[in-house]
């Protein structure tokens, strides 16, 4: 080794008296996280880049550069013979008890996707990543926003037009309720379903969950604040673990499709886009490639668009094949795009 432990703890201390030093000079401290923001960002596009050139040349190896190891190495990889068509697990045990329903409707945020659909929808309806309620507009149209405007200030840097609370009581929209409709939502986002459970709603919430090295499972959401919300909400929860590799990013709604799936003989899926805004039916095998990966959606989220992209692509197209799920949404037309599909498979699979 070429530094000793003590060394190593050496020049952190030396970093975090640096850190302090610099924060007494506003300016300073401010072209300094500026310039750390813009070089972490320039190399998370180096990344996208490598993995989009090696998705073409050498697909097993697009892993090699996946900014947050999200994508399984060869000796993680499941082969193609032992994939499940559910790329996540459900745990029972950890998990609410749900009756069996004969048919239900999940809905999501998607283009595709007319909310005044939910009033002619007869049966259960879940509503997929809706952080606050559906309402009636003035001329008697649904409408419901994807994020809270402290959300939409992080994720698109739009300025707040107003607080957070008021996101949950608008007065100039009256909500729309049913008792078929449920709010779903991961339990890292349980303190959105408290304020959607106040306004009279039911609400249930996806917990996911990674193996230990001694096979127990522990949730990602680790929050005591959460947990403790979540058990005081008695909030019905279904508990899943992903199948394919433990830390494979999918993107809240293709978990929330598994997780209800072992609670439905059939399901109508609507608005599960996955950011696209034209069917991928009218486009090329290259318009729909280059839609895999969005800057601004990526830098000011997770760094992991692309990643989720493949998974979305790859199980959308999957689930579209099985007589039990309906998808009417944008990944549900991805019938015609196999070579994309087969190049995915090879990243994801032996």
């Amino acid at each position: 080794m070429f530094f000793s432990h003590s060394n190593q703890n050496r020049h952190f201390e030396q970093y975090k008296n640096l850190k302090k030093f610099i924060k007494k000079f506003p300016t300073l401290w401010k072209f300094f996280t500026w310039s750390k923001d813009r070089l972490i960002n320039l190399s998370r596009l180096i990344d996208v880049l490598m993995m989009m050139i090696l998705f073409h040349v050498w697909p097993e190896q697009t892993y090699r550069f996946s900014t947050r190891k999200l994508l399984p190495s060869k000796k993680n990889r499941l082969s193609k013979e032992l994939r499940s068509i559910i790329p996540y697990e459900l745990l029972m045990d950890k998990s609410s008890k749900i009756s069996k329903m004969k048919e239900i409707t999940v809905i999501g945020k998607g283009n595709s996707s007319d909310l005044n659909y939910l009033k002619k929808i007869k049966g259960p309806i879940f509503l997929i990543a809706f952080w606050g309620p559906i309402r009636i507009d003035g001329n008697g149209n649904l409408i419901g926003e994807k994020y809270t405007p402290g959300y939409n200030k992080k994720l698109y840097g739009l300025e707040k037009s107003r607080d957070d609370e008021s996101f949950f009581k608008d007065k100039n929209n009256k909500e729309f309720k049913s008792r078929n409709i449920t709010y779903v939502l991961g339990a890292s986002k349980i303190k959105s379903l408290a304020k959607i459970k106040k306004n009279g709603h039911k609400i249930l919430t996806i917990d996911s969950h990674i193996m230990n090295s001694d096979g127990s499972y522990s949730t990602v959401n680790t929050d005591p604040s959460n947990q403790n919300l979540m058990e005081n909400l008695q909030c019905q929860r279904i508990s899943i673990t992903n199948k394919i590799y433990q830390r494979v990013p999918s993107g809240s709604f293709l978990a929330c499709v598994c997780a209800l799936s072992y609670f439905a003989e059939k399901i109508n899926v609507y608005g599960w886009d996955f950011y696209l805004n034209s069917s991928p039916e009218r486009m090329g095998y290259w318009e729909l490639f280059l839609n895999t990966y969005k800057f601004r959606k990526d830098l000011r989220r997770s760094k992991n668009f692309f990643e989720s992209a493949l998974i979305n692509f790859y199980y959308g197209y999957q689930f579209s094949k099985l007589p039990n799920i309906n998808i009417h949404g944008y990944m549900g037309q991805l019938s015609k795009h196999d070579k994309l599909m087969k190049r995915i498979e090879r990243v994801l699979f032996n």
